[in-house]
């Protein structure tokens, strides 16, 4: 009961989160809003008051001077009256406004028509008007003040706390997604953790049930039965090798450390031969075939002949392991610059494309299709590549679905081998 509700909490979790940052981000869009229309009620106060102010001006001035209220009710008035009266309400207003601290261009017109003003997208319309009503002998005649760039300004003002407001939610968007990718690696990791300890388990149990047959055997025993005695010793020592090497497999990977110890130089082709050569029973047993190609001149590098052992061993097991039909193994080595080139093909079950990137990872394994009963802890190419590695070498994999894989390992000759090449004119 507890696993399913543990998995509908991780799964409900993330949902919520982001739930609560959708409300967290309309909070935000809807308090930049809110602070948008208090900047333009702010702006549009103060300039009613300036266009207060501009109207007791003129209002001063009109009844003093004829030419101002034919000019303001748009009768005939020469050119040149005109203008001036244009220019003297022109300086009222940019005085007026300069006051209440608004310096926007602007323009404006004294008209006595009804003005038709449609719904702005985010602010309202930028035309400001101011009736002239008991100032002049004729009502109905307005100022119409606009200002071209107002909303750019009211953006501007608010851009401080507008920008601040856009960095916020999308650094909190980035680290949700974040939060997330890291949420699915762990999560992933925690069921491929899983299937390593229960692969690990079977995989000890095995060897360990093994001894111990072999062990209740060998104390049944009386009498002159030594053959049957060495072929129980030998099914212990074997089991007991295969034992310890998962163990030190385990070790070294699951630790991360680096365990190199002093490297030496290694004939591969010497190598090859006795890798092969401990596989040998059990190649025979399942009826399969191995061609060895030495076609490299200069086979020396320099490696520990232990860890190098089991990476051959490793891959020769994989070829094994993972065929429908009696294993085909081709090796061949070549030399190609300064480096050594080992591939290992066979005709086994293959490696999709999706899979071949994730082979390396930690504790990952591949899908067996119909082939069952393979275990194993998904540590073993995580510790040939970092053997490979840890010698100066590379590999990768080319394979196909149903036809096979090839691993290829490179590896920089010893200097030694340079010497030998410049000794024979290579």
């Amino acid at each position: 009961m507890n696993k399913p509700w543990n998995s509908y909490k991780q799964g409900i979790l993330p949902v919520l989160t982001f739930v609560v940052l959708l409300l967290l981000i309309l909070i935000q869009v809807s308090w930049i809003s809110r602070a948008a229309h208090l900047e333009e009620q702010n702006f549009n106060h103060r300039v009613s008051m300036a266009l207060n102010a501009a109207r007791d001006e003129i209002g001063h001035r009109a009844p003093l001077c004829n030419d101002m209220t034919d000019f303001l009710c748009g009768r005939e008035c020469a050119e040149q009256v005109h203008q001036a009266k244009q220019a003297e309400i022109d300086s009222i207003i940019h005085a007026c406004l300069h006051r209440f601290h608004i310096d926007l261009p602007y323009t404006f017109d004294i008209s006595d028509s009804l003005l038709h003003q449609g719904q702005g997208l985010f602010f309202t319309p930028a035309c400001y008007r101011q009736n002239l009503n008991g100032l002049i002998d004729q009502d109905g005649i307005q100022i119409r003040l606009q200002f071209p760039t107002r909303n750019q300004f009211l953006i501007a003002e608010l851009w401080s706390q507008l920008g601040l407001s856009i960095v916020f939610i999308l650094f909190v968007m980035i680290s949700f997604l974040i939060m997330w990718r890291l949420f699915r690696r762990e999560k992933a990791l925690m069921v491929r953790t899983s299937d390593f300890v229960n692969n690990m388990v079977h995989e000890f149990q095995t060897p360990i049930a093994n001894i111990r047959f072999a062990s209740n055997l060998l104390k049944r025993l009386k009498g002159d039965q030594a053959a049957k005695t060495e072929e129980y010793t030998q099914v212990i020592l074997n089991e007991t090798q295969r034992l310890q090497a998962h163990v030190e497999a385990v070790l070294r990977v699951a630790s991360g450390e680096e365990s190199r110890g002093q490297t030496e130089v290694v004939r591969v082709h010497e190598l090859i031969d006795q890798v092969l050569h401990t596989f040998q029973y059990r190649m025979d047993e399942l009826g399969a075939s191995c061609s060895l190609s030495k076609e490299a001149r200069f086979d020396q590098i320099e490696a520990e002949q232990g860890p190098l052992s089991l990476v051959l061993s490793n891959l020769l097991d994989n070829a094994l392991k993972y065929v429908k039909q009696a294993p085909r193994l081709q090796i061949r080595t070549q030399n190609k610059e300064d480096k050594l080139l080992v591939r290992i093909s066979d005709n086994g079950i293959g490696i999709a494309r999706a899979d071949q990137e994730r082979i390396f990872d930690k504790h990952f394994r591949v899908s067996t299709g119909n082939v069952h009963n393979v275990k194993g802890f998904g540590l073993g190419l995580t510790y040939v590549k970092k053997v490979v590695e840890q010698y100066g070498g590379s590999i990768k994999i080319e394979s196909s679905m149903e036809k096979g894989s090839t691993f290829i390992l490179t590896f920089p000759l010893s200097q030694r081998d340079g010497q030998d090449k410049e000794n024979t004119g290579h």
